[in-house]
């Protein structure tokens, strides 16, 4: 997700469709943090199949300009058509403003859509729907696979082999940090980076676990939680990740260390192989992918094996109630998430289908057409990435920074994130 503040178009804002409209022309607003140099691909492919139509796309930086200007356009009813969303929690919040696609993709798709949708991401639309609602608020455009993506010709160098244990990966960390390389850069500041460890730590321990307790159907205090807790403490005093990753960001900081080699190891998704369609100039890792290949979280103390995959929808789009006034709006979302839109978003290589029967088309190298495939057939054993109430994983959030300053022990972290599922599960 936020691995679409491009490195190289870092801007608050920016407007794809210059040209002011035609008389015959109809206009369709679109607000996302999803990378503007793909989405201006989108739209242009869009544009030529519906001519009569004209997009207006604005495009902010994640965290905090894009969750602010939406909190701010909801109070003063002025949401633009079509919003970028992801599943659970941030859908939630504008569910009173959004509108249900049901309808209008069943009219368009027939009325086994939904059937070639991954389980994952099935599952994701409808999470923090109050009980009852089977309304569909968000339509994912992408999904995405959480894994451990490494540098491979920095490892050659250093005659690093991808870790198959725990210890493995504490010693190549120790090796990559004596070559003076950063071992697994992680953005501790961003509560995202650190979910998503958390999760594949978690889903090792036991899988599914996480998604029940969010759901009040298993405590927090878990014996398998709670060691996924002291394992996340344990990449930071172990040295797996850097010195300073409290107060470090992954974007644009550690995106930009890691695609220049200066980098082992990252917890990033299967969106990094669009670095290698972003324009020149590109350091010798990125240029087809040659210098990166990925893992999944190896073997911890105790297991025999690696961490599943993790993941589901990357980003989704909701139609708002302004943009149900506007029928234009759903036409350019279906092309977002299932037509030509969606095909040039694959194309760049921005991430994986959200749909079965899409894949990219054109320049792709073997060897990234080959991590494609693998993590097109990992995809559908995906455990679920998010957490349907803003307040549970802000607990979580702020239980993992308390945990890896040291200012707080596993259990009491995890107590916090119990009262606060409790309470929130009874709101």
């Amino acid at each position: 997700m936020k691995r679409t503040i491009a490195l190289a178009t870092i801007l608050l804002t920016s407007v794809a469709g210059f040209a002011p409209l035609k008389a015959d022309q109809k206009e369709v607003t679109v607000w996302s943090w999803f990378v503007q140099s793909t989405m201006q691909n989108s739209i242009k492919a869009f544009e030529k199949a519906h001519p009569d139509i004209k997009v207006k796309y604005t495009y902010y930086n994640y965290s905090p300009e894009y969750i602010t200007a939406l909190k701010a356009a909801s109070a003063s009813d002025s949401l633009p058509d079509v919003i970028g969303l992801q599943p659970g929690s941030l859908t939630q919040q504008y569910r009173p403003q959004l509108e249900a696609l049901n309808g209008p993709a069943a009219k368009d798709w027939g009325d086994g859509w939904q059937d070639k949708m991954f389980p994952v991401n099935r599952k994701q639309i409808l999470m923090g729907n109050p009980p009852g609602d089977q309304n569909i608020y968000i339509l994912p455009q992408e999904s995405q696979d959480l894994v451990i993506w490494y540098n491979t010709k920095i490892f050659e160098k250093l005659g690093i082999t991808v870790p198959k244990t725990y210890g493995d990966l504490v010693a190549a960390a120790k090796t990559l940090t004596k070559g003076g390389i950063i071992p697994m850069f992680q953005g501790a500041a961003d509560g995202w980076q650190n979910e998503n460890v958390y999760l594949m730590l978690a889903n090792q321990r036991a899988a599914g676990l996480v998604d029940k307790a969010q759901k009040g159907e298993a405590p927090w205090s878990s014996p398998e939680l709670l060691q996924a807790m002291k394992d996340w403490r344990a990449l930071f005093t172990d040295g797996v990740f850097q010195q300073g990753a409290l107060g470090a960001h992954a974007y644009p900081t550690g995106a930009q260390l890691f695609s220049q080699g200066r980098v082992g190891m990252m917890a990033l998704g299967s969106w990094w192989m669009q670095e290698s369609k972003f324009p020149p100039p590109r350091s010798q890792y990125v240029q087809n992918m040659d210098g990166f290949d990925f893992f999944y979280m190896p073997a911890l103390n105790g297991s025999d094996h690696a961490s599943p995959p993790v993941g589901g929808v990357d980003i989704g789009y909701g139609l708002t109630k302004n943009g149900g006034r506007n029928p234009s709006a759903w036409t350019f979302l279906a092309s977002l998430t299932n037509g030509e839109g969606l095909q040039e978003a694959l194309n760049d290589l921005n991430d994986l289908p959200a749909f079965v029967g899409h894949e990219p088309k054109g320049d792709v190298s073997p060897h990234v057409k080959a991590m494609y495939d693998r993590f097109m057939a990992d995809l559908p054993k995906a455990e679920n990435q998010r957490f349907a109430i803003p307040a549970i994983a802000d607990a979580l959030d702020s239980a993992l920074a308390a945990v890896a300053s040291g200012s707080q022990q596993p259990e009491d972290a995890l107590k916090a994130v119990q009262d606060a599922t409790d309470k929130a599960l009874k709101s």
